[in-house]
């Protein structure tokens, strides 16, 4: 989907940042097959989801370097904020909800 509440790029976000409330630093196990790196550019594969959090948003692969800038001007500036975007949060729950929708108002069934 190309709305808001549907961009992959906040959808993995918002999927690293619950994730990563879990996470317990330096217990991951070697043979841990659970990971994020086809979602990151080559350079930050195998970073903790903490470390990804802090990153800047052009980290995930496929956003272009130009993305940060745009997304400056709605104040994220890091994957765990694009994660948290309150406005694509209201996007997600509203076009999740949106079959759920009559045309008239007053009509319950």
């Amino acid at each position: 989907s190309s709305d808001l509440g549907h961009w992959r790029f906040f959808l993995r976000a918002q999927a690293m940042v619950r994730l990563a409330e879990e996470e317990i630093e330096g217990h991951r196990s070697r043979t841990s097959k659970l990971n994020a790196n086809k979602a990151l550019d080559k350079e930050h594969e195998g970073k903790s989801l903490q470390e990804i959090l802090d990153l800047p948003p052009s980290a995930l692969r496929g956003l272009a370097g130009q993305a940060d800038e745009l997304l400056r001007a709605f104040k994220v500036h890091t994957v765990r904020e694009l994660g948290e975007w309150k406005m694509a949060k209201m996007a997600h729950a509203i076009s999740t909800m949106a079959d759920c929708e009559t045309d008239d108002v007053d009509k319950h069934s």
